[in-house]
């Protein structure tokens, strides 16, 4: 290639939903918390734990778990047809999959419902079948693909009616939180965009048996302290209900 030259390439599927993703966000409203939990005990119960969970899985129980209780986390700020608060009744989560499509890694949303209401092992089954099967034979991907190769004004349409007229559509493709992390690589999510609803992040655990987890959430919606309790809460859960799970886990595995 000559010194200076340069080559035009069309944007990918899985940059197009990026783009779509970033072009929504409430980057104006957006702030984030965080706190450092101590979870040495929950990772010694995970390990004995057969079948043994996703920290996935784990983190998002542990999150619906403690934000049930904070009607805040399940809003969301509309401004159309005019500016007012949505609160859903029920739970549903986002949680961010990687996967191979046309030799470049997408990242989908894998919808779990009522996953406070779920088993760590059903949980966690919901997430391999995301992770395992097939993304033509998965439907919410399938979907995403669909409205991937629309033209942008007609994706950004879809985008906006999902995400501020329908609010049945934005629960079901959207959740009421989303939970996304970079600890498989040792890395940490610095900055995270919103489109509205609280999104959970978290990072590797520490040599300690310390984890950071964090919440950037819309602040329309809620101050800092609403967040600050539930990552309190969410910390109590783990260290109490989800490690007695674990090790429930292990006894059945013993029973069997």
């Amino acid at each position: 290639m000559k010194k200076g030259s340069y080559r035009r390439r069309s944007l990918s599927l899985g940059r197009r939903l990026l783009c779509d993703a970033l072009y929504f966000a409430r980057a104006d409203y957006m702030a984030a918390a965080e706190r450092t939990m101590r979870l040495a005990d929950v990772s010694a119960a995970r390990q004995e734990a057969s079948p043994r969970p996703s920290w996935a899985a784990i983190i998002t129980k542990a999150f619906a778990l403690a934000a049930r209780d904070h009607p805040e986390m399940r809003q969301v700020h509309l401004g159309f047809p005019w500016s007012h608060i949505c609160e859903f009744e029920t739970q549903a989560a986002s949680v961010a999959v990687t996967r191979r499509v046309n030799d470049e890694d997408m990242v989908f949303l894998a919808p779990l419902v009522n996953p406070e209401e779920q088993s760590l092992q059903d949980l966690d089954a919901r997430l391999r079948y995301y992770q395992e099967t097939p993304v033509e034979e998965i439907r919410a991907f399938r979907d995403a693909l669909r409205i991937a190769r629309l033209p942008t004004l007609l994706r950004r349409l879809l985008w906006g009616i999902s995400l501020w007229l329908l609010p049945r559509r934005r629960l079901k493709h959207f959740g009421t939180f989303c939970v996304t992390t970079m600890s498989p690589f040792g890395a940490k999510t610095i900055t995270v965009p919103t489109l509205g609803s609280p999104i959970l992040h978290y990072g590797a655990m520490t040599d300690a048996g310390e984890v950071p987890v964090g919440i950037a959430f819309d602040h329309r919606i809620m101050d800092g302290a609403v967040v600050g309790y539930t990552l309190l809460e969410m910390e109590q859960v783990l260290r109490h209900q989800i490690t007695a799970e674990l090790r429930s886990m292990k006894k059945a595995a013993f029973a069997a």
